[in-house]
């Protein structure tokens, strides 16, 4: 059930983000953005990071055609544990598979699949992955701007394009 839940209501979020922004924009009526349909992503990280995680970019400017939202998928090993740091936007954390614990201000919470777990701009978190397990993420960012410093040093490939199917 949560399968199906989960993926409406991120596009239900993502939706209200975009369209709350775009209002604004309506009356100075800017060109359409472009934007691709659908994509295998934006980047693929080749290397893991330090601990063995690894990232997979997965929305941006480049394939939403606006600065609303960004999305990564995160794989954290059993035993990852980041430093505390801050972010400039909203942190939305979806748990797709495994056990993920993060502190918030001091706070520690453990999130099991189809928990949500939220961070907000000058919240004080890490991201950890406990020695039993470890997870799988989907990291949601509005607006954008949290991709550019997660990705700021990755050594990725653009994944291929969707081709588009031909009735």
């Amino acid at each position: 059930m949560t399968a199906t839940i989960l993926p409406t209501a991120l596009a239900c979020a993502a939706l209200t983000v975009i369209a709350g922004t775009g209002a604004a924009q309506t009356a100075s009526a800017p060109a359409k953005p472009a934007y691709a349909y659908a994509t295998n992503g934006v980047l693929d990280e080749l290397k893991s990071r330090p601990g063995g995680a690894k990232w997979k970019l997965l929305l941006d400017a480049s394939n939403l055609g606006g600065k609303e939202l960004e999305a990564a998928e995160v794989t954290l090993p059993a035993g990852t544990a980041t430093p505390s740091h801050t972010h400039g936007a909203v942190e939305v954390i979806y748990v797709l598979s495994g056990l993920y614990e993060h502190e918030v201000n001091g706070k520690r919470y453990r999130l099991t699949p189809g928990m949500i777990g939220i961070v907000r701009p000058g919240d004080k978190v890490r991201h950890l992955a406990p020695t039993a397990a470890g997870a799988k993420l989907l990291v949601l960012w509005a607006p954008a701007g949290e991709a550019a410093r997660a990705f700021a040093h990755s050594k990725g490939v653009t994944p291929p394009p969707v081709p588009e199917v031909q009735p």
